[in-house]
């Protein structure tokens, strides 16, 4: 079993209000390439980038993406999994969607994206927390197209390089420091492309919460963790889009194989299931482990609880 947790598909009738690849729009070369790579199911979300003069965040635009992914998974039971899109800084409809998605859709879970119009995952407020906390739904978390300080990255496409990573460090360490995840201990995140640098700065959030009333250092904020900081990254799951092996075996050694989930990013990336599989390979992974990486962890995370509940797309 392969699971694909990091696939994105737009629907069709977005394609003439963007400049976008058309794999994106394209469900029947996404099966072809499912089965070219021996991929067992593919999770599909929206990945918050859109080029164009439509806003894809709009609620009306988030209720077309959410039927859409809907259908996708009742047409395709097993194969396609459609996670619901929300962006919960823009107003209580947002909350109202996540509901019918959940009840009505049957969706695997939600995607969010890193930051909207500069503000980070903290900012959101707590009643979307509780209802994602009291339903049990994983939260797919994943770098959106216009990022906190990108007008600073205008050249060799900074923005995709550095900033996406760098916008998933920055809002995890804000849930983090600023006690959201003790305050839902249930969350469960999934952060794309292995949560950016997150890992890499775990020890340094240790550093900086224990000398957090070291004065010279500056001011810190008002929370003041149980739990040192790195003990919540140990809690993410993260996904293998890292494009090499280093940053994955970073990955792997802070959060553990059974916290790691397979992903491409195909589309839009063209890089093939055999290119991503061969980085997994890497890592030197025991049966167990390479099982749990290749579609155990994220059929647990996703899929099993999916399948629990009653569901999984409109009536024909």
């Amino acid at each position: 079993m392969i699971v694909d947790s990091h696939v994105h598909l737009f629907p069709r009738q977005w394609e003439p209000a963007g400049r976008m690849p058309p794999d994106l729009f394209d469900v029947p070369r996404q099966l072809e390439r499912m089965e070219a790579g021996g991929l067992t199911t593919s999770i599909v979300s929206d990945p918050h980038i859109w080029y164009g003069d439509l806003d894809t965040g709009d609620i009306e635009q988030v209720r077309t993406y959410n039927d859409f992914v809907a259908d996708l998974a009742r047409q395709h039971p097993g194969t396609l999994a459609g996670l619901a899109t929300v962006i919960p800084w823009r107003g209580p409809e947002h909350l109202d969607e996540a509901r019918r998605a959940h009840e009505e859709l049957g969706l695997a879970g939600f995607a969010l994206p890193t930051s909207d119009q500069d503000r980070y995952l903290d900012s959101v407020g707590d009643e979307f927390w509780d209802y994602v906390s009291s339903v049990s739904a994983p939260v797919f978390v994943h770098p959106g197209g216009r990022t906190v300080g990108q007008d600073l990255m205008g050249i060799y496409r900074m923005g995709e390089v550095c900033g996406r990573p760098l916008d998933m460090t920055v809002t995890l360490a804000r849930f983090i420091l600023t006690g959201a995840y003790e305050r839902f201990p249930q969350l469960r995140f999934l952060c794309a492309h292995a949560g950016g640098a997150i890992t890499t700065i775990a020890d340094r959030l240790d550093f900086g919460h224990e000398l957090r009333n070291y004065a010279p250092l500056g001011p810190w904020g008002e929370v003041e963790l149980v739990e040192p900081p790195s003990s919540h990254v140990k809690k993410l799951f993260l996904d293998t889009v890292t494009f090499g092996s280093r940053t994955l075996r970073m990955a792997l050694e802070t959060v553990g194989s059974d916290h790691v989930c397979f992903g491409t990013d195909c589309p839009p990336v063209p890089w093939t299931v055999e290119r991503h599989l061969a980085v997994v390979d890497e890592l030197g992974l025991d049966d167990e482990q390479r099982a749990d990486v290749l579609g155990r962890n994220a059929e647990q995370l996703f899929l099993a609880r999916a399948a629990g509940r009653t569901g999984g797309g409109r009536d024909a």
